[in-house]
């Protein structure tokens, strides 16, 4: 996932999303809900997770999702992306001389 989500995440219990659905906030979910949350959300709000080798997110990212899930009227941290030309990515490719 991006580095946003990992450093959300660092410091934090990580438990893989078979985990989290046996236990979502004291309930079972099927895991594909779980997944849901995770891929596509609920109503703007995405569970946050992480990948290494496998899918992880954590009991405090499950929290975190639960209050929104509850408290819509939070607002929600879009990451900010900058999209880069294509001169500015051959510029960079050619700085850190992966391409001539």
């Amino acid at each position: 996932m991006t580095t946003r989500s990992a450093n959300l995440l660092e410091g934090e219990t990580l438990i893989t999303l078979a985990e989290a659905a046996v236990d979502f906030g004291g309930i079972a979910l099927p895991l594909n809900t779980v997944k849901k949350y995770v891929y596509r959300g609920f109503q703007g709000i995405k569970l946050e997770s992480v990948s290494l080798n496998h899918r992880y997110t954590s009991r405090e990212a499950i929290q975190r999702f639960i209050e929104r899930k509850q408290n819509p009227s939070q607002p929600v941290e879009k990451p900010k992306i900058k999209r880069l030309s294509q001169q500015e990515v051959d510029a960079g490719l050619r700085r850190h001389g992966l391409v001539k």
